[in-house]
């Protein structure tokens, strides 16, 4: 079936996973019985089922995520409801906050266990009100931080097409403290190699070493920015992960 595949990179303290993938699928395409199905094929812990279940026909788009790390993968499974929002908003020009992305998160090496994400878009803002946001976000992270190589790489983008529409979302997690923010940049245009000097000083702030940090790099190079996100994760510490697109949903 048709569907939409970003590869992305996530920078942390002394540490780069770069084997990261999110495959999206239009939700007309797949039942939710199948849907469901492949979840539980994944490990996907049972308690998730009715979540997934109840939410899934108020969706338009599906997307499956892996992320492998040196200690073991984790799984990933989201439900989108931007068509929702985006009539919510469209009707009533409401700033008012709306979850846009349902997300459940696990290891399959831990059975039972899992997070529960909520992506909530603040529709309508300005380049200067996301900024704002994004610093409040930083704050809570210290004074040293990777905030001035993220709203760099936001300008970049604004740079390269003012007119740009920019989706922002903030990212919280059940029963941990992660507090991150998440920004669609597709409008803009730009590719990862147009945010290259951004994200050295990024891995440079993480202390990655070049080597690694130029694998990263390259291995998406040429690809359309799709997003940015960055904050505090699951774990309290400070993360920067950049999205490519490799296939358009």
């Amino acid at each position: 079936m048709p569907f939409g595949r970003e590869d992305s990179f996530k920078l942390g303290p002394r540490s780069v996973i770069a084997d990261r993938v999110l495959v999206g699928i239009q939700a007309v395409s797949l039942p939710a019985g199948k849907f469901l199905e492949i979840g539980s094929s994944l490990g996907m812990p049972k308690q998730c089922l009715p979540l997934l279940e109840q939410h899934f026909a108020e969706a338009n788009a599906v997307f499956f995520g892996i992320e492998d790390r040196d200690r073991g993968s984790i799984y990933k499974i989201y439900l989108e409801f931007w068509e929702k929002v985006r009539s919510e908003v469209k009707r009533t020009g409401s700033r008012t906050p709306q979850l846009l992305h349902l997300g459940v998160k696990w290891d399959p090496d831990r059975p039972g266990l899992y997070a529960r994400a909520s992506y909530t878009c603040h529709p309508l803002l300005s380049a200067r009100e996301v900024t704002r946001r994004i610093k409040d976000i930083y704050a809570q992270v210290g004074p040293e931080s990777a905030c001035d190589q993220a709203l760099g790489i936001i300008r970049r983008g604004i740079k390269n097409n003012p007119a740009a529409a920019m989706i922002y979302l903030e990212v919280g997690e059940s029963d941990n403290p992660r507090y991150s923010f998440d920004i669609n940049l597709y409008k803009t245009g730009i590719k990862v190699a147009d945010a290259a000097d951004e994200l050295r000083r990024a891995g440079a702030h993480f202390e990655i070493t070049s080597e690694a940090m130029e694998l990263a790099l390259q291995r998406l190079w040429q690809c359309q920015l799709g997003h940015i996100s960055g904050g505090t994760d699951r774990h309290d510490r400070e993360f920067l992960s950049v999205y490519g697109e490799i296939q358009p949903l």
